[in-house]
């Protein structure tokens, strides 16, 4: 059961870039990138998720991968990226080591 979602993006229009002030267009970088983040967080978090229903299989893709590659239109190695990035992270030996430092401390 592949599908595809008729849902529209939001309206992406851009301001009148030129016309912005200096103040104006600082705060909308700072804005852009805040909205940017949170978006990849939420990808990220849909991911993970979609990887532990198993939701390709039940949907009748090979993997997850193949999922992402036709669902969001994205190249294979962006797809398995994106999977990477969603995989929960064990805490790299040199955190663990720095936290054995600040507690003997």
């Amino acid at each position: 059961m592949k599908t595809h979602s008729t849902a529209l993006a939001p309206d992406t229009r851009t301001p009148g870039w030129p016309d912005l002030a200096d103040v104006d267009l600082l705060r909308a970088l700072v804005e852009t990138e805040r909205r940017r983040r949170r978006l990849d967080a939420a990808m990220r978090a849909a991911v993970a998720e979609a990887e532990r229903r198993g939701l390709a299989a039940d949907t009748g893709y090979r993997d997850t991968a193949d999922l992402l590659t036709d669902l969001l239109r994205i190249s294979a190695p962006e797809a398995r990226r994106r999977i990477e990035c969603a995989a929960p992270q064990a805490p790299s030996r040199s955190r663990k080591m720095w936290r054995a430092l600040a507690v003997a401390s």
